[in-house]
């Protein structure tokens, strides 16, 4: 379940959860940061990239067409068994013919490559040193090299290469403390603008039926007042959505997510006895995971983060019934 909800474009925080706040001053950090995520979200782009952590490497083939204000995205997986995820706006579809499976996200926000902002980040410098580096070339096109250094042990680093003319993210790192890179992700080939015909963001599939369909949806829910609240958030990050997710087989859960603008940590709360509650720590490529009970619930603690962070979100967590 919790690796269904996190994964790349079923996962993203969104502020439209939260109540608006005022807008903040922009740094130069944050300005640089927004550049690369409404070239993201607004430019026409197709592509081929590949994601590498450890020995493992995937690649992936990506078109998206950002016209009228409204996103349409087709990402095919090019290794191992065939998955396509069609994305119109906040809605993401999940094909897999081998399983004759297709899973349906409502209300999710896509926050895979070349996307980079898990929610606005006006503060970034407070907890990240931006610096730019020489310009270098990706996939034939010159890119400024952006580097974010964290100031504490809370989150990883960054090394960002956005494309001179476009803002548009061509390659990205993730650095630990020693600046060792972690994971990498950059396109071989890419084209920027121009027309692309709406077909091209079509599944390939031509008919589901038969075909088993799971459909997760997710509503605004207020856990806080329910008695769930946080009594040290990690510096920096704050909280940026609470919503009630319904799995496909009815079962609920409540998420809570923090996020510093570039790094998300999820709170997933469930009842006890659900499926595979096993209390304990697991790694996933950066995504850290700690699964433990509390307060007569299920806790599940996600993010990309250090371990250390996913613990002094979990030991903060704190439920007081009637509060």
């Amino acid at each position: 379940m919790v690796m269904a909800l996190v994964s790349p474009g079923v996962g993203r925080a969104d502020d439209a959860h939260l109540p608006a706040k005022p807008d903040a001053p922009r740094t130069d950090g944050a300005a640089l940061l927004s550049r690369i995520q409404d070239a993201a979200q607004h430019q026409n782009y197709v592509g081929t990239f590949v994601y590498q952590v450890g020995g493992q490497m995937q690649s992936s083939r990506i078109t998206h067409i950002g016209e009228a204000g409204a996103e349409l995205e087709k990402l095919e997986i090019l290794d191992g068994k065939i998955r396509e995820f069609i994305r119109h706006d906040d809605e993401v579809r999940c094909y897999l013919p081998d399983s004759k499976l297709l899973m349906i996200e409502s209300r999710a926000k896509a926050d895979r490559f070349p996307a980079f902002l898990t929610a606005a980040a006006p503060d970034v410098e407070s907890y990240y040193t931006v610096s730019r580096g020489p310009v270098e070339r990706v996939a034939g096109r010159n890119c400024t090299v952006i580097t974010l250094e964290p100031r504490d042990q809370l989150r990883y680093g960054y090394r960002l290469w956005s494309d001179q003319e476009t803002g548009l993210l061509l390659k990205a790192q993730t650095l630990d403390e020693q600046g060792v890179v972690l994971e990498q992700v950059g396109f071989t080939d890419l084209t920027i603008g121009g027309h692309i015909d709406k077909g091209r963001v079509k599944p390939t599939v031509t008919s589901t039926e038969g075909w088993r369909v799971e459909k997760f949806r997710s509503v605004p829910a207020d856990l806080v007042g329910q008695g769930w609240s946080e009594s040290a958030e990690p510096p920096g990050f704050r909280k940026i959505m609470e919503v009630r997710r319904t799995m496909s087989s009815g079962r609920e859960v409540g998420q809570i997510v923090f996020s510093d603008g570039l790094a998300a940590i999820s709170v997933f709360i469930e009842p006890l006895g659900g499926p595979n509650q096993t209390s304990g720590e697991a790694k996933k490529g950066l995504i850290n995971i700690l699964a433990r009970e509390r307060s007569g619930h299920w806790l599940t603690v996600v993010g990309e983060v250090p371990s250390a962070t996913i613990r002094q979100v979990a030991d903060a967590i704190e439920f007081r019934p009637g509060k």
